[in-house]
């Protein structure tokens, strides 16, 4: 959570559109992704996370994995879209 949250305030992305959806690369001093959303929404639906200077996966460390369980036990909050508010207040803590 925290390589996202730093990674998100301080990347530069660029934009490209394409049936309906924007795709935004988005490159930070450690973190690179790749994410697709809905153009009328700004929902994410698909992303892909990118780790630098390392050649293995990273395992997820206690507060990620309670995010995630918190977020994906409940039908209603799988389903919520997280505007950037909701994220600020997630990232608080680690900027």
């Amino acid at each position: 959570l925290e390589s996202f949250c730093k990674g998100q305030f301080a990347a530069v992305c660029t934009k490209h559109w394409r049936n309906g959806y924007i795709s935004r690369r988005c490159v930070s001093p450690n973190v690179e992704w790749v994410e697709r959303v809905l153009q009328e929404t700004a929902c994410c639906i698909d992303a892909t996370v990118r780790t630098k200077g390392s050649a293995h996966r990273p395992e997820a460390d206690g507060e990620t994995r309670a995010f995630c369980m918190k977020r994906c036990e409940d039908t209603l909050d799988r389903e919520h879209e997280f505007g950037n508010r909701e994220v600020f207040e997630v990232c608080r803590a680690h900027l």
